[in-house]
């Protein structure tokens, strides 16, 4: 019985749980934008030239150093060699609002959780429409996974709830 328990929470975890890679310029734990329900996004932010400080209404942390008390104490924050981070799907729509979804927007496909953005409609009140018609074009590959791994979930949860009635 626990081992299907442990089965139907594993398929209910998004399919890149252990794939999703690192975004390079953030600092926390190990750097990849699935460990809360909104910094999902891994996007270049660290760009002088980035509107996103603008559009969202925030102040840069970008260049400062880190201080989340694990091992990345100390360095900088989307550096400039390494200029993304993992940001809010709030904020992701909010800059595409304001920007567009032209050039001066930059994902890291492979870094961010483009199944959980998917499957979400409002962050904080936010409506991500902008953040899906985006992301629908710039990381299509990833978007497009995202049909088969939520089928896969769905039918794997089915299974599990047939199997325990």
């Amino acid at each position: 019985m626990l081992a299907l328990l442990f089965l139907a929470l594993v398929a209910l975890l998004p399919h890149d749980a252990w794939t999703l890679k690192p975004c390079p310029g953030d600092t926390r734990g190990d750097r990849r934008c699935n460990h809360d329900p909104t910094h999902r996004v891994c996007a270049l932010i660290g760009d002088p030239n980035t509107s996103f400080w603008e559009f969202t209404g925030q102040n840069s942390w970008c260049a400062t150093k880190s201080n989340y008390g694990d091992q990345n104490d100390g360095k900088l924050r989307c550096p400039s060699d390494n200029p993304t981070w993992c940001i809010c799907k709030w904020a992701t729509a909010k800059w595409i609002e304001g920007e567009g979804c032209n050039e001066n927007i930059q994902f890291d496909c492979e870094a961010t959780d483009v199944c959980d953005l998917k499957a979400s409609y409002k962050d904080f009140d936010v409506n991500l429409k902008p953040a899906h018609d985006c992301m629908m074009k710039k990381c299509a590959k990833e978007w497009n996974a995202c049909v088969n791994a939520n089928q896969a979930r769905s039918y794997h949860t089915r299974d599990f709830l047939e199997v325990r009635n």
